[in-house]
């Protein structure tokens, strides 16, 4: 901040605008840039980087006074000093942003304005990290993870859609209704687990915002996802077995039923395994 001409950039929009561009390329938590007056009122409106979002339709400021935000009040005691804020949600772009103002004097030691940058968190935390790289892919990620959740959940609605179809064909033709009637709960459980499995993956990796670094996130993507698999693994396994036992079938597919129920068994035992692991190994480390 100290840097860059502040006298220069208080009232020319066109450098303000140049001077975010260049940060931005070199540091990408830059979100905009803009100057105040003596009394707090903005001189012009905010040059945004070309990072930030739908710049198109973000309030651009000027007029706005600004003489009573916590910033300002701040750096209103510090002469010719830099400023930072503490956290704050931003007004300008909807995100967790900090704030660097430097009050600015002219060479008589006159009070002329403030100059403002703003620098968005996440993106600040990814660059700190060095993580920047995966940041800029992760909205790709999102999308496949997007259309992979909507097929899924399509897919357990074409099998919800067929189930009821089934019914009303056992109804019309009169077929055995035990053995129709488990074709029925087959297929609704699962459609069931594939829909649960769906919506998973896009609350897991689409509408929660996810930090892949912490412990916790990581251990409840694993419990969810194994979990879903447990239940489906579980409900098929057991329709298989009373299938096996109505129609009275050779032993090989009531084989077959107890085999899954047993896999069943031990997914379910691995995860409380790694559940106490992880639990015991995060306390060690806290």
């Amino acid at each position: 901040m100290t840097s860059l001409n502040a006298q220069e950039l208080l009232r020319d929009r066109k450098a303000q605008q140049q001077t975010v561009n260049h940060l931005s390329r070199a540091f990408p938590f830059v979100e905009l840039i803009y100057s105040l007056d003596s009394q707090g009122v903005q001189l012009m409106d905010s040059a945004y980087s070309p990072t930030v979002s739908d710049r198109r339709f973000r309030p651009l400021g000027k007029g706005s006074d600004r003489s009573k935000r916590p910033y300002m009040i701040a750096a209103r005691d510090q002469v010719d000093r830099v400023v930072v804020t503490r956290p704050y949600l931003s007004s300008a772009t909807h995100k967790l942003s900090i704030s660097v103002v430097q009050h600015v004097l002219d060479e008589d030691g006159q009070d002329i304005g403030y100059l403002v940058l703003n620098f968005n968190i996440q993106r600040l935390v990814a660059y700190l990290n060095g993580d920047g790289m995966r940041s800029r892919f992760h909205p790709w990620f999102q999308g496949v993870y997007c259309l992979i959740g909507s097929m899924l959940v399509i897919v357990s609605t074409l099998l919800l859609y067929s189930s009821v179809e089934s019914m009303l064909h056992m109804f019309q033709d009169g077929e055995n209704i035990a053995t129709g009637a488990f074709s029925i709960v087959i297929m609704l459980t699962l459609g069931m687990s594939i829909f649960d499995l769906g919506k998973t993956i896009l609350e897991e990796e689409v509408l929660v915002s996810k930090d892949i670094r912490h412990h916790d996130t990581t251990r409840r993507t694993i419990s969810r996802f194994v979990a879903a698999i447990i239940i489906a693994v579980s409900i098929e396994a057991l329709l298989l077995m009373f299938k096996s036992l109505i129609n009275e079938v050779n032993d090989a597919q009531l084989l077959d039923a107890i085999l899954m129920l047993l896999s069943a068994v031990s997914m379910m035992v691995g995860l409380g395994v790694y559940l106490k692991l992880s639990r015991e190994n995060k306390c060690e480390n806290a």
